[in-house]
This record gives C-alpha cells, sequence and structure tokens, in this order.
C-alpha cells in the first residue's frame, strides 16, 4: 500500500472543530486515557491560540480530511513550538515530519534568537523527531499544582481594571527582557483580556515601579482546567530580593483565584531555575506533570537566579 501524499497549509477558523478533535485524540490516546472524548473537555488549547496574532497555525490534509495540526506562538524574539497533533491513524505516515517542516520555516521567518519546545521526556520518538530539526533537550519542565492558600494577597494592579493597559503591557515586556534577551509575553497578557481567558497581574513595590506579573488563566474557554488558576507564565525582576518578590506574586495569584472561586492553582517552570523549582516545592507544591524542554538556540534564562514560570504545552 503507498503512503498517502500530503498538503500543508494555514490553519483557517472553519477547521477549528477538526483541529480541536486532532488535538484532543492524540494525546488522549498517547497517555492512554480511559475515555478519549471526555479528555480536556474543561480547557481548550486551539481556539484561544488561533485567534491570538502572536501565532501561526498550520495543517496537514490526506485529500481533504484534517490529520494534523502544529501551532507556533512568538514571545518576542523567543519562540515555542506546540501543541503538535497527529490523529492516530497517521502516526507512521510521517505526518508530523511534514507539520515540522512548515513550523520551523515559521519560525525562522521571524528572525528569533531561540525556540523551543515541551515534550515527553520518556518517548525516544518525540525526542527523534524534534531533535531532526534542530531541536536539542536540555532539563525538565514540572508543571507544579497546591491548593489555594489563604494568607493575605498584596495590592496588585488587575488588568482589566486597569485605566492605563499600555502601562501593563509596556512593564510586562520590560520585565521579561529583563530576565532575557528579547523576552516578551506582552502578547499573552492582551490576548487573556480581549478574549476573557482569566486575568493579568502586575506587581509593584512601594515607590510604584513593577517588579513583577503574571498571566492566569481560568474559566471553560481558556487552558487552565475546571477550578484551576494556571499561571500560564510570570516573572519578577531578577537580583537581589528576587525571592521575596516572588512570594508576593505567588500570595497575588493565590488572591485572584479566590475571588474567581478557583480551588488550585498550576503553574510550570524548568527546574533549571533552581531558585523557583526549590521554592515551589517548599510552599506545598507538586509535581503533576512532568516534561522536557528542546531548544534551538540559547534560550538565556534557565538559570539558577532567574525566578520565571513558564508552561510550552
Amino acid at each position: 500500500m503507498s503512503s498517502p501524499v500530503f498538503s500543508v497549509e494555514p490553519l483557517t477558523a472553519a477547521d477549528l472543530p477538526a483541529t480541536t478533535e486532532v488535538v484532543r485524540l492524540a494525546f488522549a490516546t498517547w497517555m492512554g486515557a480511559a475515555e478519549p472524548g471526555e479528555f480536556w473537555n474543561d480547557r481548550d488549547y486551539v481556539r484561544s491560540r488561533f485567534a491570538a496574532p502572536h501565532t501561526a497555525w498550520f495543517k496537514a490534509l490526506d485529500g481533504e480530511r484534517l490529520v494534523g495540526a502544529v501551532c507556533v506562538t512568538r514571545w518576542g524574539r523567543h519562540g515555542i513550538l506546540g501543541p503538535l497533533a497527529v490523529h492516530p491513524d497517521y502516526w507512521d505516515a510521517k505526518v508530523a515530519k511534514a507539520l515540522m517542516g512548515a513550523a520551523v520555516e515559521q519560525l525562522d521567518a521571524w528572525q528569533l534568537l531561540h525556540a523551543g519546545l515541551f515534550t515527553f521526556p520518556d518517548s525516544p520518538r518525540h525526542l527523534g523527531l524534534y531533535q531532526g530539526f534542530g531541536f536539542w533537550p536540555r532539563t525538565l519542565t514540572a508543571v507544579m499544582a497546591r491548593p489555594l492558600q489563604t494568607h493575605p494577597a498584596p495590592p496588585t494592579l488587575r488588568f482589566s481594571l486597569s485605566a492605563e493597559p499600555e502601562r501593563l503591557l509596556a512593564a510586562c515586556a520590560e520585565l521579561g527582557r529583563a530576565n532575557a534577551p528579547g523576552l516578551d509575553v506582552s502578547a499573552e497578557m492582551a490576548a487573556v483580556h480581549e478574549q476573557g481567558l482569566g486575568e493579568s497581574l502586575l506587581l509593584q513595590d512601594a515607590q510604584g515601579r513593577a517588579e513583577g506579573f503574571a498571566v492566569c488563566h481560568f474559566g471553560p474557554h481558556s487552558e487552565a482546567g475546571t477550578g484551576v488558576c494556571y499561571v500560564k507564565c510570570a516573572a519578577v525582576l531578577p537580583g537581589m530580593g528576587a525571592e521575596a518578590r516572588f512570594a508576593r506574586l505567588i500570595a497575588a495569584c493565590d488572591g485572584l483565584a479566590r475571588d474567581h472561586g478557583q480551588q488550585r492553582l498550576l503553574a510550570g517552570v524548568n527546574t533549571a531555575r533552581l531558585g523557583a523549582y526549590r521554592w515551589l516545592l517548599a510552599q506545598g507544591f507538586r509535581s503533576e506533570i512532568l516534561g522536557i524542554t528542546l531548544h534551538r538556540g540559547e534560550a538565556h534564562y534557565d538559570h539558577p537566579e532567574v525566578w520565571l514560570l513558564d508552561d510550552w504545552r
């Protein structure tokens, strides 16, 4: 039997239902979900990312059938690849390789300093695919959670209540660049507000200077899951006092989650950021998912002194 010939094209809005199903089925099958039809029904990794201006999506077609899709996201001069999903019927048909070609071409067109992805650390199949495109494995990322705490939350600026949203976006970008050259996740902050996916916070010192931010998802159309406040990305100003700033930022996220009726706080941290990882463990966070990060270029911010949360799933 001859192998099918695939076409790879940009994703369109009309493809979103099929793409959502392929993403859910692919991950449910790989992860051994007992009820694939119920998998990830309380979250969405496709529609919100497609609607964001800092992403690009590609689809693989077998004739008119959508059999795979991949997303790439731009955080300033840094890029994230994923999710990449292929219908299980096509796992041995080189669909993922075709999608990777389109994704890497887009990353190159953005002229990034660095691109990375999150994948299964125990899968030679995944590692081999990505290594073939110049992504090399480094350290683990732990997706960690704990029940909400009841300690008082420090005052913060909330994006949805701000009379100066552009100030929050600029501060977010500045704090990102303080942690790594060219890192800017302000587009995530804007997308959360524009699409109603949750809320973003800006932490300030006594003089009103920005010292931390958090972009949080919650609710059924977000990436969070039921009862979860998911810190998709967050960072504090590095240097002396970073640990104390980080503690205040997490307390602020707890307060935000309580205000919106959530039960748990979820966040991802690369284990190379040893200070933040150890702090989370000491404060009762426990790993629920472990992934390995693969990199094309130098991330610049996977170091013990960097107090930054992100999750590239």
